[in-house]
């Protein structure tokens, strides 16, 4: 299933909410209401098509549905079409990554591929957490149908903070490769 997460700061702290849309075409007949919470394992929505009903399960924690695209309930709806919000409060721990990523440049995937972050098995990283990179390094490889393109930093000179990704994991187009704290040599 789709969906799509942004952090919300408010006076009393931060919330992800967590935007679900279809992942294909069906009948969406929703099982939840607006205000009401929910905890993981509990059932949001289900999409009916060709008699086969497939359900979708909260898989957070604990939450709060915000917001119902209350038209399509029970009704015919095409693939990517949103369904509803559910919104969490972040845990002091998901607060703390949230802060400390504040200050890093990300590295994106520019497209859907396998990340290796070694050229080949049993040989070194290109790069590890704490190294300093610059303009013009190889930080990965991606592969894209058995074709390699190599992962080139482009901004300027940094340590690499964090790696969100193990080494050959499919990962998708936009998703965070480094986190890098830009470090401008001294004068």
């Amino acid at each position: 299933m789709a969906i799509e997460s942004k952090i919300d700061e408010r006076d009393d702290g931060f919330y992800r909410v967590n935007k679900y849309y279809t992942n294909h075409t069906g009948i969406v007949s929703i099982k939840v209401t607006e205000d009401q919470s929910i905890e993981e394992g509990d059932l949001l929505y289900t999409i009916t098509r060709l008699d086969l009903i497939k359900n979708r399960f909260c898989d957070i924690n604990t939450g709060v549905v915000r917001k119902i695209n209350k038209p399509i309930d029970n009704s015919f709806c095409g693939y990517y079409t949103h369904v509803m919000d559910l919104e969490h409060r972040l845990t002091q721990e998901e607060e703390q990554v949230l802060e400390e990523e504040r200050h890093y440049k990300f590295v994106l995937s520019r497209q859907g591929a396998q990340y290796y972050i070694s050229p080949n098995p049993g040989m070194p990283a290109f790069v590890n957490v704490g190294d300093t990179v610059e303009k013009g390094y190889v930080l990965a490889i991606a592969m894209v149908m058995k074709k390699r393109r190599e992962i080139i930093y482009e901004g300027e000179r940094g340590r690499v903070a964090k790696i969100y990704f193990l080494n050959g994991q499919q990962c998708r187009e936009g998703a965070k490769l480094f986190g890098i704290v830009p470090r401008p040599f001294k004068k």
